[in-house]
């Protein structure tokens, strides 16, 4: 029964929109019950996960039809609209922030199952905030986004772990095909 499979940290966080470390930091305390695989990950079973929801007044439900969250962070306003218009046509909910400050503070309380990130901005590099996004939770999925794949800072962002490498100007295809990878969605016809 597709019930009977229990959840991962990633899942909770997900349905929830908070950090693996929050998630984490609940089975540490003992909020949330959890067991521990061989490999160290931890899952919880669904029921577990309820009465957590129950305990705590948390009006979620294990639908898995909720829409994919969106993190799109570039200082262009065009450029941000733009991938707004395009995700939202798709049914992803998205966010947006202007610059590297503004985007730290959202994604230090929520949680992204995809962020587009532009290398160059203002307050706060796009390195410096790949590398703070993968220091929270290894495994974002992270696209970079760059007029100028050649440039330091670019460098810079790929020494902090993988990620894919979008080139400015961003076509709508680029996006779609971004999302067939990410999310597996189908190609359209």
């Amino acid at each position: 029964m597709p019930d009977e499979k229990p959840l991962s940290t990633g899942d909770i966080a997900r349905l929830l929109h908070v950090t693996r470390v929050t998630v984490f930091g609940w089975i540490r305390v003992g909020r949330l019950k959890a067991y521990r695989l061989p490999g160290g990950h931890y899952r919880i079973v669904r029921a577990e996960f309820r009465k957590f929801l129950a305990d705590h007044q948390i009006p979620v439900t294990l639908d898995p039809s909720s829409p994919k969250r969106v993190l799109v962070v570039d200082d262009e306003a065009t450029v941000r609209e733009a991938f707004k218009a395009a995700l939202s046509a798709k049914g992803y909910q998205v966010v947006l922030a202007e610059d590297g400050r503004k985007a730290f503070r959202i994604l230090r309380q929520e949680h992204f199952d995809l962020i587009f990130l532009d290398i160059l901005l203002p307050t706060m590099s796009g390195a410096t905030l790949f590398k703070a996004v993968k220091r929270r939770d290894p495994e974002a999925l992270v696209v970079l986004i760059t007029g100028f794949p050649d440039h330091d800072e670019t460098l810079a962002a790929l020494k902090h772990g993988p990620a894919m490498l979008l080139r400015k100007p961003i076509k709508l295809t680029d996006i779609h095909a971004v999302l067939e990878i990410v999310f597996k969605e189908q190609k359209a016809p």
